[in-house]
């Protein structure tokens, strides 16, 4: 969240008496127009910075007209069984211009510290090249649903349950302290094998990603906002001193 301002004291100043009402309405107004204009600019910018953003980072701006002198954006942050956009679009915000240790998935989180294989210090990424991997719509990662499937997976191939007609058995190279044999040996990843097919779904980082910061987020609003604010607040302050002609 981050705030930036607009003078609106030099479009008014002429206004007396009566007239006066019709400020406050101008502006909240304004403020909810403006709001739709940065959040639809927004887009375009986005798929130009990230390489097929999906459609819940194209929409993760909201705001809030607090009141006729104030409103809020921020990137949403409470979206049920999904990462969250406030989080991973964070380390990617411009501050410094550098980079920023990048978020950790929930997959990548339970994978490291509940998964009981042994593997803490293993960051998983989707192996995007790999044909088993199943693509989202936008093609820039791997589909959530096989997310769930390969959790399932592993959780299910450590247990006791057994693994039973066409199934994928899955499994993870290291675990639990062995390399791996045969053909996978030293071979780090996350694996889904039926009879003698083995698929890569996932390698294995040693370190935590990291990600350019380049989600001028304050910027791009700021611009947005000395560019259409005037025009914007000029029309809607007409508009509402009519009503006192």
């Amino acid at each position: 969240m981050f705030s930036v301002d607009f003078d609106t004291t030099k479009f008014t100043k002429n206004i007396k008496g009566i007239q006066i009402s019709a400020i406050p309405e101008a502006q909240k107004k304004s403020f909810l127009k403006f709001g739709m204009l940065n959040k639809k600019k927004m887009k375009p910018y986005m798929q130009m910075i990230f390489k097929n953003p999906v459609i819940l980072t194209l929409n993760s701006v909201v705001f809030k007209v607090k009141d006729p002198d104030n409103m809020i954006f921020v990137i949403k942050g409470n979206v049920p069984k999904a990462n969250q956009p406030r989080k991973y679009l964070a380390p990617v915000e411009f501050r410094s211009g550098g980079s920023s240790t990048a978020y950790e998935t929930k997959f990548s989180y339970w994978f490291r510290n509940y998964s009981g294989l042994g593997l803490s210090n293993f960051y998983p990424i989707p192996a995007m090249n790999s044909s088993a991997v199943e693509s989202n719509k936008s093609g820039s990662g791997m589909k959530a649903s096989q997310f769930t499937k390969v959790k399932a997976g592993l959780i299910k191939s450590k247990g006791t349950g057994k693994i039973t007609g066409n199934q994928y058995r899955y499994f993870a190279v290291p675990a639990n302290g062995k390399a791996g044999r045969g053909k996978l040996k030293g071979k780090q990843g996350i694996y889904r094998a039926k009879g003698n097919q083995i698929d890569l779904l996932f390698t294995l980082a040693k370190k935590q990603p990291q990600v350019p910061q380049k989600f001028q987020f304050f910027a791009q609003t700021a611009n947005t906002l000395k560019k259409d604010m005037p025009a914007i607040f000029k029309s809607e302050l007409r508009r509402q001193l009519a009503q006192f002609k």
